[in-house]
């Protein structure tokens, strides 16, 4: 039976991610200018995301969202900055009908780079 099924959201995994039954919620760093695009690391409590485009008009944001939604295999409008808009600290909420799969995707991610 997977986690779904049950109507329990799987258990949490990682201090920066918080997986719920219809979403996943990450605590996210922004690099802005970074020489390469995609996850740079991890911190204690942040994944740690380096984005080619500089904090200016919003154009990290999009790019770090369009990262996000092409790494995850989700639509952009799946995905919102519900804290930190003009942060490097950012909390952004991904709205999925298959979290452990997000969150699967996440760490293979993570172990990639």
């Amino acid at each position: 039976m997977s986690p779904g099924a049950t109507g329990k959201p799987p258990a949490p995994d990682s201090p920066w991610m918080r997986v719920s039954i219809d979403e996943v919620v990450i605590e996210v760093t922004a690099r802005p200018g970074a020489s390469r695009r995609g996850v740079i690391g991890v911190t204690a409590d942040r994944l740690v995301i380096g984005v080619n485009s500089r904090p200016e008009k919003g154009k990290a944001n999009d790019e770090l969202i369009e990262y996000l939604a092409h790494e995850m295999r989700v639509p952009r409008s799946a995905l919102l900055i519900v804290r930190g808009e003009t942060s490097r600290r950012k909390t952004i909420r991904i709205v999925t009908h298959e979290p452990t799969r997000v969150s699967s995707r996440l760490h293979q991610i993570l172990k990639r780079h």
